[in-house]
């Protein structure tokens, strides 16, 4: 899909998705550090420490992969578009997905802000369809309502238009 038509999310979403993963990632940091610490034994066996230590510390790489290197390319490779037919979203560093929410399918839109969120000014607006919804996670929060308003309204041109007599026949 084309980068020039999407817009970007806040460029502190890498800061937020940095701060999100490492919060979630400490119990394995910890376990890492308190099996270096605690005597063999402890562990019953020195081989059992090993392994355990072995275990954590490719868990704790894979870890730190994610938490400190990925979300530094989440402003460069997400975003969304809003046109008067859908709503698309681009996400995925490794894994990359396109999510397309036809307008006339959209039954419902919120905003939401957790502590984190609110923390680095940011809002999530979730577009609910009959089947599924759709997250558009980063977006300034100054900017929300005015891309609620914009979806709706063009949810409203949907609905007063001929098209939806078209669908309901």
């Amino acid at each position: 899909m084309n980068n020039t038509n999407m817009e970007k999310l806040a460029k502190n979403i890498n800061i937020y998705h940095f701060t999100i993963r490492t919060i979630g990632s400490i119990i394995f940091y910890v376990s890492l550090i308190l099996a270096i610490v605690l005597p063999t034994t402890f562990f019953g066996e020195s081989i059992i420490k090993l392994l355990v230590i072995i275990l954590l510390s490719i868990i704790t790489l894979l870890l730190g992969i994610y938490n400190f290197i990925l979300p530094f390319f989440i402003f460069k490779l997400y975003g969304y578009r809003i046109d008067e037919f859908s709503v698309v979203i681009k996400r995925g560093v490794i894994f990359r997905k396109n999510i397309i929410v036809p307008i006339k399918r959209i039954q419902h839109i919120e905003k939401f802000q957790g502590p984190i969120q609110m923390l680095y000014k940011l809002s999530t607006i979730i577009i609910y369809t009959a089947g599924s919804n759709a997250m558009i996670i980063g977006v300034p929060q100054e900017n929300a309502d005015q891309i609620i308003s914009e979806i709706k309204s063009g949810l409203q041109n949907y609905l007063d238009s001929d098209e939806v007599i078209e669908d309901e026949a």
